[in-house]
């Protein structure tokens, strides 16, 4: 997991590199890791692996944080000294033309680029697209090589897209529950228990061609996995229902910036949530609390604000089976 991040740290050019850049690095070699409460613990295990490697030294106990779970070195040391001509000569390697790019790569990415180089050659462009983990496999003996390495959809930075290599990222499924409108937009949901009970009430209300379960933040990084459901159900729009705080709302507005399918509130069971008023503590009042609200839910925006100033938040399960179903 560290060889990407060990990468970026080489590209350095100062030999002392601090902790903020350290975790910048980190987060640039692992974006995925952006919403874990762990990266330090992880950073620090690589840090010390780099050690143990010779690739860094790490300080002396007195330049780690005083404070901090776990307390982290302040900054590292690289080990410049290290470097060595490779052992392989790669002006002498025959390049394919889409490898071209070949001079501006590391060496780390030299050798992946080489075993690129060598499949292209041997396939000479006969190849269908496939899962990125099956052609990660085929060329370098292992399914998740590649899974560090890919940005967008490209390697080297954008270099090399994965058609190249007839390869294509496969985002986890969302699970959705159908119903006969099909057609008609799909409803994203945030928490599983709602999932079913609006999977439920819709089979009769026909609202909606498809109840997606979106998994809370979960389904920020499945913009593929949600236009295949789209298109599964000739949907031609998507809207979204989620808890009414900070985090909630939070979700579709990420979703939105990393994803070209756009998700809409679901304005009507937001409006019915506010109408039950079930109300629970947390949260602290915050500067941005109006400037989000209005972001994804203009129209109740200011009542919403209020609500989360007053220290208070509305999770969706209060719109309910029953509620749904008109029985209370």
């Amino acid at each position: 997991m560290s060889e990407l991040f060990f990468e970026r740290l080489d590209r350095n050019r100062a030999k002392k590199v601090d902790l903020v850049m350290l975790r910048s690095l980190w987060l640039d070699a692992h974006p995925e890791q952006l919403e874990t409460h762990d990266r330090d613990h992880r950073l620090l295990d690589a840090l010390k692996k780099g050690q143990e490697l010779g690739l860094l030294k790490l300080p002396a106990p007195g330049s780690f944080e005083k404070f901090g779970r776990p307390p982290m070195p302040t900054f590292v040391t690289l080990a410049r000294e290290r470097k060595q001509k490779p052992s392989v000569d790669y002006t002498k390697v025959a390049w394919v033309p889409e490898l071209g790019f070949w001079p501006s790569l590391s060496l780390v990415e030299l050798a992946t680029a080489a075993l690129i180089n060598e499949w292209l050659i041997a396939r000479r462009g006969r190849f269908l697209t496939v899962p990125l983990r099956e052609r990660s496999l085929e060329i370098f003996g292992d399914e998740k090589y590649l899974d560090s390495r890919v940005r967008g959809d490209a390697l080297f930075a954008g270099k090399l897209s994965l058609s190249s290599i007839g390869a294509m990222r496969v985002e986890h499924p969302l699970a959705y529950r159908p119903a006969d409108a099909r057609g008609k937009p799909v409803l994203v949901v945030e928490n599983h228990h709602t999932f079913w009970s609006l999977g439920e009430w819709n089979q009769q209300a026909k609202e909606y061609s498809a109840i997606v379960f979106g998994s809370g933040n979960t389904l920020c990084a499945s913009g593929m996995a949600l236009s295949e459901v789209m298109r599964e159900r000739g949907a031609i729009s998507a809207e979204y229902f989620g808890d009414l705080d900070p985090e909630g709302v939070s979700i579709p507005l990420k979703f939105n910036r990393m994803n070209i399918q756009q998700l809409m509130p679901c304005c009507r069971l937001y409006r019915a949530l506010l109408e039950v008023g079930v109300r629970r503590k947390g949260g602290e009042p915050q500067a941005s609390h109006l400037a989000l609200a209005a972001s994804w839910l203009p129209e109740l925006a200011d009542q919403i604000a209020q609500m989360w100033d007053e220290g208070m938040w509305m999770p969706q399960e209060a719109v309910g089976f029953e509620r749904l179903t008109g029985l209370c």
